[in-house]
């Protein structure tokens, strides 16, 4: 490994892109790891004549911590967890302060997030999308427009098309996001849970269509203290109309239990049939697209809203909106911790992470392995960040301000895309 590399565990989607977004930068070398040799393979493939990367099944742990740059863990929480403690204690006994970066979600009340040392190695707890992005966008507004009332926000990776039964298709991870569980919300400055899939609403995106939308994204971190002086907050997860119903009726119709029944010589669990059946790998051919929609209201009534659709420009080269859209924070996060030098837990919504939002936004605007395509009304149009001070070109035809491409470079052969935003299926 060369010395002082990032180090990316995980070479699937989200880790081939992130691997991608830390190549481009100066001075900066990559090593991929993965377990799996087919997948290792694929990120070759499609990465492999970039110069500053590499590739391996295994380091140890040792090795990882002394030689690390950063370490991010582009795989869920209960795949990376173990390894994470394991990290800290070799970082923390070597004295060092390597960031590890972790994309997936921790489960509330995680005893390996109580046992991370308040003055170790600092190590990010959701640095993707979401969590991530989308709490440091909070935490930028929320420094920024004085006596908000609400923030309430709609973020999801969908199908261009959406395909039954479910409308969705399996863009991060390995399970489809169906299992019950808790969500977490503030409204009117009490503390809420309520079942996922429960309260569905509705939200019309211009270029996408009508969608439907749930409690689910916020973790608990920050249901529990982030921004208290903000009564009403939310997030919330988007999808085409139709998949909330049809994960109820899958519970309804005992599905999706653990109860274990026998396939063959195999014993598996009912919902392990289900999911495998429902699950498709990759988007179709018409590719995902990523929407991130903010609406706030201030104590005098006034709104603002912002509209963000990201749509890959590199489908054809294995690399999916959903990937773009959580490599790039995960990217920004590491310079953020890195310059600021953090130690300990960081959580999505802690303040010192607002720089993520606007290094990631400002990345995606000038690059060319993705298009924005943006709208700021109200409270937000004048916003340093979100509003009309950007460098965009505006595109007369549907009303959209569109980020100009930039320079980056590319895998040889990347294929830059040419074509625009797609109206309302």
């Amino acid at each position: 490994m060369h010395e002082r590399s990032h180090v990316v565990i995980g070479a699937g989607p989200v880790g081939r892109a992130v691997a991608l977004q830390l190549a481009d930068q100066p001075d900066s070398f990559v090593v991929v790891i993965d377990r799996s040799h087919s997948a290792l393979a694929v990120a070759q493939r499609l990465l492999g004549n970039l110069a500053n990367v590499r590739f391996d099944v295994s380091l140890g742990p040792s090795a990882l911590s002394v030689q690390a740059r950063s370490l991010i863990m582009a795989t869920s929480w209960r795949d990376s967890r173990v390894l994470v403690g394991k990290l800290l204690h070799q970082t923390h006994e070597a004295g060092l302060h390597t960031p590890i970066i972790c994309v997936g979600r921790p489960s509330p009340g995680d005893l390996d997030i109580l046992r991370v040392p308040p003055n170790g190695p600092p190590v990010v707890l959701g640095a993707g999308l979401e969590p991530g992005l989308v709490e440091s966008l909070v935490s930028l507004v929320a420094a920024e427009i004085k006596d908000i009332e609400s923030i309430v926000t709609h973020c999801g990776g969908i199908p261009r098309i959406p395909e039954p039964p479910l409308n969705y298709a399996l863009a991060f991870g390995r399970r489809l996001p169906i299992e019950q569980r808790l969500a977490f919300a503030r409204i009117d400055g009490q503390a809420v849970t309520r079942n996922r899939f429960e309260s569905v609403s509705q939200l019309f995106v211009d270029g996408v269509g009508l969608l439907e939308a749930y409690d689910d994204a916020m973790v608990s971190s920050t249901a529990a203290g982030a921004h208290p002086s903000i009564p009403t907050l939310r997030q919330l997860t988007v999808r085409w109309p139709g998949f909330a119903d049809g994960v109820r009726m899958l519970h309804r119709l005992g599905l999706l239990s653990d109860e274990e029944i026998e396939i063959g010589s195999a014993r598996l669990q009912v919902k392990e049939v289900t999911e495998a059946l429902l699950s498709r790998r990759n988007p179709n051919d018409d590719g995902d697209q990523v929407v991130l929609d903010i609406a706030i209201e201030d104590r005098q009534g006034r709104v603002g809203r912002w509209t963000c659709i990201l749509r890959s420009e590199l489908q054809e080269r294995g690399i999916s909106s959903m990937a773009i859209a959580t490599a790039v924070p995960v990217a920004a996060a590491v310079e953020c911790v890195t310059r600021q030098q953090l130690r300990g837990p960081i959580h999505p919504s802690k303040a010192a992470l607002a720089d993520v939002a606007a290094m990631a936004l400002e990345q995606l605007r000038r690059s060319r392995i993705a298009v924005l395509a943006e709208r700021a009304t109200g409270l937000l149009e004048t916003s340093t960040i979100l509003g009309a001070g950007h460098a965009k070109t505006k595109d007369t035809t549907r009303g959209e301000r569109t980020s100009k491409p930039g320079t980056a470079d590319l895998p040889q052969g990347a294929g830059i895309l040419s074509s625009g935003f797609a109206g309302s299926p």
